[in-house]
């Protein structure tokens, strides 16, 4: 069921960037997953789209259990992939630690800076993918994204499923989801404790251990066990007859609420440092809102990357803004925005880029041509070149000659019928443009 859950969302992912026709669509991983929604809702100060289907996994897990991260995450399977690389005494890693990360990225967000896209496994996944197969901007991009991805699989060479107890955040949201699930693990009255089922268990429950937010509902003990003592059905979760009462927390418990503390302030102190930071003098895809509006929802799984017919959209790799990593920006110099694409629009699955018509997309500006007079060619050498004025898509017509002089004719542009689309930029003779289209505002 791994492989099938991995085939599947490889060809999900890679139908989408071919632009092939697909029965359900194509971002449908990021939909479901919920800690976009909530990382993109605190730090754009707006619900994200997609509620219902982030829902559906929520209260999916909340029945059955973490199955997704068992069963279905992409990543998760690739780490079962690795298991021989274990050590023969793995660590123990820390459960709690992942909802600290968590904590660290909500605090963040609130502060104005989405780092999911450094955390979350379908995100990871999902660029990973994306980029391989359209791969723009180079092989840099490629090579981190999959350096990301390699190093929480490698992970597993200190545990099983080391990044999915300790670090993983999404792993964390569903785990809350979990606790209180009604189907889980049973041990009857025929067990002897051999021991059987802790070893081949990824998440280290135990017969005297076991949390059902932590179990991934896989079965293994279950098949291991040589008495059939464990069973997996619906039960109603039992209280606790006689609680024990609340200790005083011991100091590694106290050292690591400090730790965790002082993680979230951390991460809220760069959020709010990343937010106040000038924009980068970039363009966007159409559709884009404000700069931080776009930062506070992209994830940069690279779907947008993908899907541009024209290669137009390369990832934004700056150390300034991490939580700009790979964050679409357009450059005509690579290639124009078509009058009639929405090929990004459709592809964004976080709301960062607004769904866009082929009519709305016609009033939507991404910027404005602006001529390098002191290097055009009829401006600088008095050349007689109108190739900025053919390549100006008919549907604008944005450029013309005018007379500046008796037989002169120079290129202008009407600003208030330019969309910032690049054609002119793109098909500018000149090794460096002397077209160039600059950011409004």
């Amino acid at each position: 069921m791994q492989a099938v859950c991995l085939v599947g969302f490889a060809a999900l992912t890679i139908s989408a960037a071919r632009g092939w026709p697909l029965p359900v669509p194509g971002d449908l991983p990021l939909r479901l997953d919920p800690l976009v929604w909530l990382l993109g809702s605190v730090a754009a100060r707006q619900a994200a789209p997609h509620a219902l289907f982030m829902l559906a996994l929520l209260l999916a897990t909340a029945l059955l259990g973490r199955v997704f991260c068992g069963w279905g995450c992409p990543l998760g399977t690739a780490i079962d992939a690795a298991g021989p690389l274990r050590r023969r005494r793995p660590v123990r890693p820390w459960p709690g630690l992942k909802l600290w990360v968590l904590a660290a990225l909500i605090a963040a967000a609130a502060a104005g800076a989405n780092f999911a896209g450094w955390l979350d496994p379908l995100v990871l996944a999902s660029r990973a993918l994306y980029l391989a197969f359209a791969p723009a901007g180079g092989w840099p991009p490629v090579v981190l994204a999959w350096a990301v991805v390699l190093a929480a699989v490698a992970l597993a060479a200190l545990a099983p499923r080391f990044w999915c107890r300790a670090l993983c955040p999404l792993g964390a949201v569903l785990s809350l989801a979990a606790r209180w699930t009604p189907y889980r693990r049973h041990i009857g009255g025929s067990c002897v404790e051999c021991g059987h089922c802790e070893p081949v268990c990824p998440t280290g429950q135990s017969t005297g251990g076991h949390s059902p937010g932590e179990c991934l509902g896989c079965r293994r003990c279950q098949a291991a066990c040589p008495r059939q003592s464990i069973a997996f059905r619906f039960r109603a979760p039992l209280a606790v007859a006689n609680p024990v009462p609340a200790r005083r927390p011991a100091p590694a418990a106290r050292r690591r609420w400090l730790l965790g503390l002082g993680g979230m302030a951390v991460a809220a102190l760069g959020g709010g440092w990343a937010r106040l930071r000038r924009p980068t003098p970039v363009l966007r895809p159409p559709g884009a809102p404000s700069e931080r509006r776009l930062l506070a929802r992209c994830t940069g799984c690279g779907a947008c990357l993908a899907v541009c017919p024209t290669g137009a959209l390369l990832p934004q790799l700056s150390l300034a803004r991490l939580d700009a990593a790979f964050a679409p920006q357009f450059v005509p110099r690579q290639g124009p925005c078509e009058p009639d694409c929405t090929a990004c629009s459709e592809a964004c699955g976080t709301g960062a880029l607004a769904h866009l018509t082929a009519e709305a997309k016609a009033a939507v500006r991404i910027g404005v041509a602006e001529i390098d007079r002191a290097e055009c060619l009829p401006w600088a050498r008095g050349e007689r070149c109108t190739i900025c004025i053919d390549a100006c898509p008919a549907e604008y017509d944005a450029m013309e000659l005018r007379p500046t002089a008796p037989g002169a004719f120079r290129p202008f542009v009407d600003e208030s019928r330019c969309t910032g689309c690049g054609f002119c930029e793109h098909r500018c003779p000149l090794e460096a443009p002397a077209i160039r289209v600059r950011r409004l505002g």
